[in-house]
């Protein structure tokens, strides 16, 4: 095979999980406690027995956590647009296309050094996951939260896996 479809398998397999993502997905169970929000990343009746099934299961985990990610950048958007600060909103969106771009970049260079694999993909999306979940904390910290004692627009955003 050439060089160019082992790359675009990794690729593949995240548009697949993106596919999924389209449809509306309801955010995960939480726990809200001291103004924390860990969110349960799980896929339940899903035996995760065949390669099958960790493929499956890793879009579930990935549409869940996209899911809280829609949740937490379009607050800090609405937070910025209220401001009517121009600058400051095209500074966020320039951040989320970096941040995109990261995600992007970083998930299929794992696919690349896992190809060949029976695991490549769920690799690449595990990679994806955990980079999205440092997104989502790390915009909290500087888009929705205050420094004195104000509390913040949502609670701390933490991530369980649940297996």
């Amino acid at each position: 095979m050439s060089q160019l479809h082992y790359r675009l398998i990794p690729l593949a397999i995240l548009l697949g999980y993106g596919l999924q993502g389209h449809a509306e997905v309801p955010l995960p169970g939480s726990v809200l406690k001291d103004n924390a929000e860990t969110f349960e990343i799980a896929c339940p009746d899903n035996p995760q027995q065949t390669t099958i099934d960790m493929n499956d299961c890793m879009g579930t985990k990935r549409d869940a956590v996209k899911s809280v990610e829609a949740k937490y950048v379009s607050a800090a958007r609405q937070r910025i647009l209220a401001t009517r600060d121009e600058q400051t909103l095209n500074a966020f969106e320039a951040e989320n296309k970096a941040w995109d771009i990261l995600i992007d970049t970083a998930s299929n260079a794992t696919g690349v050094e896992w190809q060949g694999g029976s695991i490549q993909g769920i690799k690449a999306a595990d990679r994806e996951i955990a980079l999205i979940e440092l997104r989502i904390h790390n915009q909290w910290q500087n888009w929705l939260r205050y420094e004195d004692s104000t509390p913040p627009i949502l609670p701390e955003p933490l991530f369980q896996n649940v297996e």
